[in-house]
C-alpha cells in the first residue's frame, strides 16, 4: 500500500501532535553478531539461523528473512527484477539508467535484518531512480487489441463511483449511436459519420460505421469520453458535414433515407454528455494545499505534505521537508491515508513534526470538508480493546492477510494495528485502520472464506489454529459484531479487466484483472506478473479505475509485464 517503506532510523527528530515525544527506531543492540558482505556491514539477531544468498543481488542473509516460499531473494524488489526480465537483462537495464520494467524498489515487511539489507540495496539505487522517474513506455500496447485478441471483459464504469462519470454513466451500452470523425475519407477537411457501439470496455468502445452491417473491416476503438465523440444531431447543430466512408459510399444512393431508417428508435448519448464529462473531471484539491499523510518510511505516524500536482483526482504529494521535492507519495484524493492538518492531534495519532517552522509562501491548509468521510461509530459501549486479535491485510505485503493485534485504540474509531511476529519493538511499523475499514476482519474470516491466513513469523505449530493460538497467547478475539459487514452491489465479476494502482509502488497504474471476489474484497492480479504480487483491495477502493482511465486523464498506464520485458530487452 505504501511506496518504498523501510523502518530505518532517520536523523531528524520529531514529536507527536499530541505533544508526546516521537520515538525513532531503536539502535541495534551491541551484542548481536555482525556479518560483512561486499563492504557492507549487517547485524543479525540470530546467528544460528540458516543463511541464504539472493540470486538477484548476491546479498547474504538469514534464510528465514528472505522473500517468497523458495527463499531465493532478499526482497520483493529482487524477486520482481529477476522474474520480469532475467538477471542479466535487469542488471544491464539498471547500468544503462533505464526505468524499472514495472516496479521500483519495494521493501517487503520483514524482521530488522531484512529491512536493513533491503534498505542498503534501496539506497544504492535511489540516485538512479531519481533520474529516471518516468515509468515504462506504453508504446505498442492497446487496450482494444488486448481485449479483442483474448475476448476479455472489462469492468463497467458504474463499478467505479469515484471515477469520472462513475455515477452518471447512464444507459451507454452496445448499439448506442454516436457521431465520430470519418477516417475513411479523402476530403481535405474533417468530416464525420455515424457509428454504433459494438462492444464496451470501460470508457472504451469498439465502434462500427453505419452501413458496414456485419463487416468489421473498419471497426475501431475510441474513448467514449473523448472530445471526438458526439451525440447524434451534433453535426447538424454545429454545421459539420456527415459524409459516408469511402469504402461503402456507393452502397446506397440515398444515404439520408438510410440513416433515417437506421436511427429511428436508436439510442444516442445525452446532449449534455460532454458537459457532464468535463464537470466530473473537476477536482477540489489544488497544488500548494497542505495535508497530513502517512509517513512512507514509518507507518506508525503521519507527516505534512504539499500537493504538487493533481491528475484525474490522484495527488502527487511532496513531503514538506523535501528540499529537492523528490520525496513524494502518490494517492487518490479520497484515500484513507490523507487527512486535514490537525487530524493526528485530534485522534492521538503519532505525527512527525516538520522542521519548517512556518508555511512556505503560497501554501495553505486543505479545507477539512474535502477529505473522505469515515462512518461515525459509538465507542461508549462494547468496543475494540488493546491486545484483541483479528485478521488484517498487511499494508506492506498486500497479497497476504495476517494474524494481527490491536495495539492502541485512538479516537473517532481509529485503531493502531500490528502484524504478529514481525513487529518492531518500538511500534514503528504499526499501521492505522478505521474500525469500519474493509481491510480488517474478525478471527476466522480466512478459514470461512478459504483464504490462506499468514501465521505469525516463526510460529511453528502448523497448520495454524486460532483456538490454540488464542489460548497460548492468553488473548481474546475482537467481537465479530464490531466489524464492517456492509457489502455493496459493486458489479465486479471474476475475470474483469481494469486499471489498478500498484499500491506497493503507488505512482504506477497497471493493466490488471479481478481474479477472486470475497464479499466486498477483490483479489487484483497484475497481468504478466506472478500471483505472489497480487493485492487484496476493497471493491470501493479509489485505487481502481475503468479501462481507458489513463488515456482519459493523461496518466501513464503500465502494460502487462511480459510486454514490458520485451520492450526493455529490445
Amino acid at each position: 500500500m505504501f511506496d518504498g517503506y523501510d523502518s530505518c532510523s532517520e536523523d531528524t527528530s520529531s514529536s507527536s501532535s499530541s505533544e508526546e515525544s516521537e520515538e525513532e527506531v531503536a539502535p541495534l543492540p551491541s551484542n548481536l553478531p555482525i556479518i560483512k558482505n561486499n563492504g557492507q556491514v549487517y547485524t543479525y539477531p540470530d546467528g544460528k539461523s540458516g543463511m541464504a544468498t539472493c540470486e538477484m543481488c548476491g546479498m547474504v542473509g538469514v534464510r528465514d528473512a528472505f522473500y517468497s516460499k523458495t527463499k531465493r531473494f532478499c526482497s520483493v524488489s529482487c524477486s520482481r527484477s529477476y522474474s520480469s526480465n532475467s538477471k542479466k537483462a535487469s542488471i544491464l537495464a539498471r547500468l544503462q539508467g533505464k526505468p524499472p520494467t514495472k516496479k521500483a524498489k519495494v521493501l517487503q515487511k520483514q524482521p530488522l535484518v531484512a529491512k536493513l539489507a533491503a534498505y542498503a540495496q534501496y539506497q544504492a539505487t535511489l540516485q538512479n531512480q531519481a533520474k529516471t522517474k518516468a515509468a515504462v513506455s506504453m508504446e505498442g500496447f492497446s487496450w482494444g487489441n488486448y481485449i479483442n485478441s483474448n475476448s476479455f471483459i472489462a469492468a463497467p464504469v458504474t463499478c467505479f463511483k469515484h471515477a469520472p462519470m462513475g455515477t452518471c454513466w447512464g444507459d451507454i451500452s452496445e448499439n448506442v449511436r454516436v457521431e465520430v470523425p470519418n477516417t475513411d475519407c479523402s476530403l481535405p477537411t474533417k468530416v464525420f459519420w455515424i457509428a454504433g457501439i459494438v462492444k464496451l470496455a470501460g470508457y472504451n468502445a469498439l465502434l462500427r460505421y453505419e452501413g458496414f452491417e456485419n463487416d468489421p473491416g473498419l471497426d475501431f476503438w475510441c474513448n467514449v469520453c473523448g472530445s471526438d465523440i458526439h451525440p447524434v444531431g451534433w453535426c447538424a447543430a454545429s454545421g459539420k458535414p456527415l459524409v459516408p466512408p469511402r469504402t461503402i459510399q456507393h452502397k446506397y444512393t440515398n444515404w439520408k433515407a438510410f440513416l433515417v431508417k437506421r436511427l429511428t428508435g436508436a439510442k444516442t448519448l445525452p446532449p449534455d454528455f460532454s458537459q457532464k464529462v468535463s464537470e466530473s473531471m473537476q477536482y477540489p484539491f489544488k497544488p500548494c494545499m497542505r495535508v497530513e499523510v502517512v509517513d512512507k518510511r514509518h507507518l506508525c505516524r503521519t507527516r505534512v505534505a504539499v500537493v504538487e500536482s493533481v491528475i484525474g483526482g490522484r495527488l502527487r504529494l511532496v513531503y514538506e521537508e523535501s528540499e529537492d521535492r523528490t520525496d513524494d507519495f502518490w494517492c487518490h484524493m479520497h484515500s484513507p491515508l490523507i487527512h486535514h492538518i490537525g487530524w493526528s492531534r485530534s485522534i492521538g495519532h503519532r505525527f512527525k513534526r516538520s522542521d519548517i517552522t512556518k508555511k512556505q509562501d503560497g501554501h495553505f491548509d486543505t479545507p477539512p470538508h474535502l477529505f473522505a468521510k469515515v462512518k461515525e461509530v459509538d465507542q461508549s459501549g462494547e468496543w475494540f480493546k488493546e491486545g484483541m486479535k483479528l485478521e488484517a491485510i498487511d499494508p506492506l505485503n498486500l497479497s497476504t492477510i495476517c494474524v494481527a493485534t490491536i495495539r492502541k485504540v485512538l479516537a473517532d474509531g481509529f485503531l493502531m494495528i500490528g502484524i504478529d511476529g514481525s513487529e518492531a519493538a518500538d511500534g514503528s511499523d504499526w499501521f492505522c485502520y478505521h474500525a469500519t475499514s474493509p481491510s480488517i476482519f474478525p478471527v476466522g474470516f480466512c478459514e470461512i472464506n478459504m483464504i490462506e491466513l499468514t501465521p505469525p513469523r516463526g510460529y511453528t505449530k502448523l497448520p495454524f489454529k486460532w483456538f490454540d493460538y488464542l489460548r497460548e497467547t492468553g488473548s481474546i478475539a475482537a467481537p465479530v459484531k464490531l466489524f464492517n459487514k456492509d457489502v455493496p452491489n459493486h458489479g465486479f465479476r471474476v475475470g474483469m479487466k481494469l486499471e489498478a494502482v500498484d499500491l506497493m509502488e503507488p505512482r504506477l497504474i497497471c493493466v490488471a484483472t479481478v481474479t477472486r471476489i470475497i464479499h466486498r474484497l477483490l483479489r487484483i492480479h497484475f497481468d504478466g506478473w506472478e500471483e505472489e504480487y497480487d493485492q487484496w483491495v476493497d471493491c470501493e477502493s479509489p485505487d481502481l479505475y475503468p479501462v481507458g482511465w489513463c488515456q482519459l486523464t493523461g496518466y501513464q498506464l503500465q502494460p502487462p509485464a511480459s510486454q514490458s520485458s520485451r520492450e526493455s530487452q529490445s
